[in-house]
């Protein structure tokens, strides 16, 4: 019989990870040895690529019998094939009807011989982002949003899941970045199709921020109907998609004359500040930026102040991502998008 080919490199990184740690069978039982509920399997270590290769999407084959492969070096496609036609690989727990090209999600559990060799969830976290910190996975330089999940920002709750995702922040990316000095709302995910659509989305994903100046701005009329008409910037050479720019009402004290909410359905770099500076020909700048709300979902900073977090719950992450939430689907409703 000839022998299977050598194992390459990561392979056998893998394996001696995956060997390192007792195995689970899949009603959570470990099968020798103390297990870590809060250490990656081994088998799904955090990448080092870029944020925008992060995600399960970049690392698991959509074809079963090629995810096997990967997930169980040393074994060889034909026995792998074999074990899915005898029903001994299970997806999510089932069994029947899986076939070498089943398609198989990036966020799944898949048991082989009842053995775990692969269960990613995925992530979607809701910061408030404190000033200073930076909308990074790593900077050597300064403290990174992700940072703040294992630091001064602990979750506002204590489900296994949250304890889980500070093991595994390693991986995440952001989901439309803030500037250094900016404040508010962040959304941190190992979803990259999530990611994608809440960043951009096709301009249906609406961003809100609270915006100080220096000056009131002149014409307030006739800025409203620029940021309406889709303003063009000279800073970045681009025209933006109609946004809106209002007064905020009920504002007392110092200030009170130049305080805005802007509303976006797109994040190009400082567009906020480089909006602000077009329409007043360049006499006024932004002095504070918050941002208080994406799509459907509000910052609530009485429940979650500055530096802390939470995991957004099930009805939160369809809404932003364009799905119909469970009460719709109910009704028989369509989803009218997140904004």
């Amino acid at each position: 019989m000839p022998s299977s080919a050598a194992p390459s490199a990561d392979e056998t990184r893998h394996a001696a990870a995956r060997d390192s740690l007792p195995s689970r069978t899949e009603d959570g039982h470990a099968t020798g040895g103390a297990e870590d509920p809060h250490r990656p399997p081994p088998h799904a270590l955090p990448s080092r690529l870029d944020d925008e290769a992060r995600g399960a999407s970049a690392t698991l084959p959509r074809r079963l019998d090629a995810a096997l492969v990967k997930l169980c070096p040393g074994r060889r496609r034909q026995e792998l094939r074999a074990a899915i036609g005898e029903g001994r690989v299970s997806v999510d727990g089932l069994s029947d009807g899986l076939l070498p090209t089943t398609t198989v999600r990036p966020f799944c559990r898949i048991a082989l011989d009842g053995i775990i060799v692969h269960e990613r969830r995925a992530y979607y976290v809701l910061l408030n982002k404190p000033a200073g910190v930076v909308s990074a996975t790593r900077d050597a330089a300064a403290v990174c949003a992700v940072d703040i999940l294992a630091r001064s920002g602990q979750p506002t709750d204590s489900s296994t899941q949250a304890a889980d995702l500070v093991a595994w922040r390693g991986e995440l990316c952001i989901a439309g970045r803030l500037d250094r000095w900016t404040t508010g709302l962040l959304l941190l995910t190992n979803d990259g199709r999530f990611a994608r659509r809440v960043t951009d989305g096709g301009g249906s994903v609406e961003k809100e921020y609270r915006v100080a100046t220096r000056l009131p701005i002149d014409d307030l009329g006739a800025a409203v109907a620029a940021f309406a008409g889709g303003l063009y910037l000279p800073d970045n050479q681009r025209t933006c998609r109609p946004a809106k720019l209002s007064q905020v009402a009920g504002v007392a004290g110092e200030g009170a004359d130049r305080t805005y909410l802007v509303t976006l359905c797109e994040g190009k770099r400082h567009q906020v500040k480089c909006m602000v500076n077009a329409v007043s020909g360049g006499a006024n700048r932004v002095v504070a930026l918050h941002r208080s709300r994406v799509g459907g979902l509000v910052l609530d900073e009485a429940a979650l102040p500055a530096g802390a977090w939470r995991l957004l719950t099930e009805e939160e992450v369809r809404r932003l991502d364009g799905a119909p939430t469970a009460a719709e689907e109910r009704r028989g409703g369509t989803a009218a998008g997140a904004a």
